[in-house]
């Protein structure tokens, strides 16, 4: 094949200093040479000079083809193979080190690339093929001088049209351009290009497949510049020649999985005296050679702790870290699994690993790699280990954490003198981890323990906070015959100081219920303070009885007279639940919204008035609004509708489009898909408060029954008087046939809360035409989560506590839990036995 000689790379005779050399094999648009023999009967490689097919600059179209035909003429001549050694082709076995660590697919692009890289005197050279998504282009090698380092972007989406190789790409044609300004990279500042370029990038397109982009880039000096037809020309020729090539692989070798970062290989004329060292390369030893690998290891490295430290700097959570090691550590030095160890109060934990089969971070005391045994030392070590062979490895004691058939990294991680933990980096063989391998590793090291130190205390700080706010909430939300509530809250994302966003449901003086949502001014303790502050006196205004507009008007002038520096909005709404109506006046706040069971959305009609703490005369206006039996009131922050990736007009719509679906979804669906619409959880840069109420109304078809009671906590013997209530309730209202299965499951949900939630127990019981509902409410926020049960071993007590759980998924109708105050509702539905269940 034409591009055969250029792109593959075998081990001369082993050397008692290095144990391997590696003659330089990757030629630039050169014959491979005649071999010859030495002495000793072993095979070595020659090549003709770098200037046997050099194109020179200012060289015609057809002279630059013609060395293209010669090159064409060269793809059938046989390759001489080193004797002794199998021919692997090009694929790194134990036995064969010196082959590069690279797909074939990859060797070949980056061949290509740094040919049309030279030819054209430009500065960067990048293949990009599409990523497992079918959304995304992945940078799989990179080519040229230093800048290269800091202009490849790895990451396009194939839709973004700053790009041209997302144009080539979609549009399979040819794209060029020049940009006079920054340029930077999508979504995170993958790259910045604070200089003018020139970009050209060329489809790899066959008949029948689109394999990627080929994307050549002219910085200063070399750049911006015109791009003469001859060059567009040339590069689709090398295109064109690349599918050959290409279409030439089997599908294993096309659809190799883009590594987290591109092979990046340094021009020769950037390198000096390296044709005549063999070199270590992230993944194992590399040829290197005067035209294709040389600068590969040590730009290599250099890049990858370019990436992992610009990474580690933008990231505050412990799952980032773990996805960062994964692609910048893990798969680039060939590793293929990988663990982060901690020891958190005298116990070893993995805070988190790749590659490892699920739950190898369950630890079971009994097990003689415990801290009891201490054969877990690597959890607290010192100094760097790298374990070469089966034998240290096992000598090392490292349990589940290796196959005890390969090698093995230790790497302690420190941050200011602190020991944070170790990197463990398994590999399936043996492996040799040379000089500069050692020093890139144990530097990534250092960088990963201080970014895991901030980001563990970081994560400590944050678990406070979100305590402290849930301290802020309510207790528990009030449960009556005519309504149905849920609500959620989530923090801020970025920062952790403490938001101001609360929302409260009141029983009124007269029995009805109030509701009740704010947002205070900023994240900080201040703003949680005054809080705290409105929320009492709402409550203590609600206790007198006043009315929505008179409460406003009473607690605004309360907050100017604290002289706060912060002012808030409010939104109160008094159910009338006799009538089915509501008053509502509002603050500065978004209006709630109504959904009917038609499926239509209405906002109030009233005027909303200044934020509290603004004016201390303002006058706040109310009005009444009906509620329709089966309606849905959606209270929310403005949070909800608003983040950097939602504006407020679009969040509100797609609040409007979510909520006309209200009818027939449970309210904690609901509240799910109403959370959508912020987006993803670290796009959040406001606190989010929803509160969603369902007005069942008293129409005279529908049969509703509702019964609760109390289990003080601790109080296991009120597990009992749970049972006897359930009998006696759900006989007086003929439901005896389900009268088991009930008491089964919430016998579990009780015990598990009165064990592990240390507060009293809410007991509800509430009775449909088609189904029984359950609600065990208390005050621990922690989800229950279902537990396999084992036939041995001990499991600690989050095991215990999710191991009923699997007794109410397997009778239950449906089951869930959701927020409930600063405590959780866990529920199951089972249905009556003239309906059919919907599992």
């Amino acid at each position: 094949m034409m591009l055969q000689e250029c792109i593959r790379g075998r081990p001369t005779h082993p050397t008692a200093a290095s144990g391997w050399r590696f003659s330089p094999q990757w030629t630039r648009r050169i014959r491979p040479g005649p071999s010859a023999t030495t002495q000793d009967g072993r095979s070595r490689v020659t090549g003709h000079s770098k200037s046997s097919h050099a194109t020179p600059k200012g060289e015609s179209m057809d002279d630059m083809k013609e060395a293209s035909a010669s090159r064409t003429r060269e793809r059938g001549r046989p390759r001489t193979p080193t004797p002794g050694h199998a021919d692997h082709g090009g694929e790194r076995t134990a036995d064969s080190p010196g082959v590069p660590n690279i797909s074939k697919r990859d060797r070949v692009l980056s061949a290509v690339l740094q040919l049309a890289v030279k030819d054209l005197d430009a500065s960067t050279g990048i293949a990009y093929v599409p990523a497992d998504d079918g959304e995304t282009l992945a940078a799989v090698v990179a080519v040229g001088h230093p800048v290269s380092m800091f202009t490849t972007i790895e990451r396009i989406s194939i839709h973004d049209t700053r790009y041209t190789a997302a144009i080539a790409y979609r549009t399979r044609k040819q794209s060029v351009a020049s940009f006079p300004d920054v340029l930077a990279g999508p979504a995170r500042i993958d790259a910045i290009m604070p200089f003018p370029f020139t970009v050209a990038s060329t489809p790899l397109v066959a008949a029948q497949h689109l394999y990627g982009v080929l994307t050549v880039i002219w910085v200063p000096p070399l750049g911006p510049k015109e791009i003469s037809s001859r060059e567009r020309e040339y590069i689709t020729s090398r295109a064109k020649e690349l599918v050959g090539e290409l279409e030439d692989l089997d599908d294993e070798q096309l659809q190799s999985t883009p590594a987290g970062a591109p092979a990046f290989f340094l021009l020769p004329d950037m390198v000096t005296d390296s044709a005549s060292h063999s070199v270590s390369t992230p993944g194992g030893d590399r040829p290197v050679d005067g035209a294709t690998t040389a600068g590969y290891s040590g730009t290599a490295f250099l890049y990858q702790i370019y990436k992992l430290a610009f990474a580690l700097t933008a990231t505050m959570r412990l799952n980032d870290i773990v996805d960062i090691v994964a692609a910048r550590i893990m798969k680039p030095f060939g590793a293929q699994r990988m663990a982060i160890c901690a020891v958190d109060n005298d116990r070893p934990r993995i805070l988190g690993y790749s590659g490892y089969p699920q739950g190898v971070n369950h630890f079971d005391t009994r097990d003689p790699w415990s801290p009891d045994s201490g054969t877990v030392r690597f959890f607290t070590l010192g100094d760097p280990e790298f374990l070469e062979t089966a034998e240290e490895v096992a000598q090392a004691g490292l349990g589940p954490l290796t196959d005890g058939r390969g090698a093995c990294a230790l790497l302690p991680l420190t941050s200011a003198g602190h020991r944070e933990g170790t990197l463990v980096l398994s590999f399936s063989a043996p492996h040799r981890f040379l000089s500069e391998e050692r020093a890139a590793l144990v530097a990534m090291a250092g960088l990963l323990g201080q970014a895991l130190g901030r980001t563990r205390q970081f994560e400590a700080e944050h678990a406070l906070v979100r305590g402290l706010q849930q301290e802020l909430l309510p207790h528990t939300l009030p449960h009556m015959r005519e309504l149905d509530t849920v609500a959620r809250y989530v923090p801020a994302a970025a920062g952790i100081e403490v938001g101001g966003d609360w929302y409260d449901v009141l029983t009124l003086a007269d029995g009805n219920v109030g509701l009740v949502i704010g947002d205070v001014e900023g994240h900080s303790p201040a703003a949680a303070t005054t809080m705290g502050q409105i929320r009492s006196v709402v409550r203590a205004y609600a206790a007198e009885g006043h009315r929505p507009a008179d409460l406003l008007g009473r607690t605004n002038r309360l907050l100017t007279e604290l002289g706060t520096a912060h002012f808030a909005t409010c939104c109160c709404l008094w159910l009338d639940l006799r009538v089915g109506t509501a008053e509502l006046a509002c603050a500065g706040h978004p209006l709630p919204l109504l959904s009917t069971p038609g499926g239509g959305i209405a906002a109030p009609d009233v005027t909303v008035g200044l934020p509290l703490g603004v004016a201390t005369e303002e006058v706040y206006r109310q009005t009444e609004i009906p509620l329709p039996a089966g309606s849905v009131l959606a209270l929310y922050t403005d949070g909800l509708v608003q983040s950097r990736t939602v504006d407020p007009g679009t969040g509100t719509r797609m609040l409007c489009d979510a909520l006309s679906q209200a009818h027939g979804q449970r309210l904690e669906d609901l509240a799910d898909r109403l959370m959508d619409v912020a987006g993803e959880a670290e796009e959040h840069e406001d606190d989010i408060a929803l509160l969603l109420v369902r007005f069942h109304g008293a129409p005279a078809d529908t049969l509703r029954r509702v019964s609760r009671m109390f289990v003080q906590r601790h109080d296991l013997q009120g597990v009992g008087q749970v049972r006897r209530f359930l009998e006696e309730q759900l006989r007086r209202w003929g439901r005896d046939e389900m009268c088991y299965d009930v008491k089964l499951m919430t016998t579990e949900l009780v015990t598990n809360a009165l064990l592990h939630a240390d507060s009293d127990v809410d007991v509800r019981l509430l009775e449909s035409p088609n189904h029984i509902r359950v609600e065990v409410r208390d005050s621990d926020p922690r989800p229950p989560v279902p537990a396999p049960i084992t036939v041995s071993g001990t499991g600690d007590a989050d095991t215990e506590h999710g191991r009923g759980l699997i007794i109410v998924e397997t009778l239950a109708s449906a089951w869930g839990n959701s927020p409930s105050g600063r405590g959780k509702s866990v529920w199951f539905e089972t249905a009556a036995a003239s309906t059919t269940p919907s599992r």
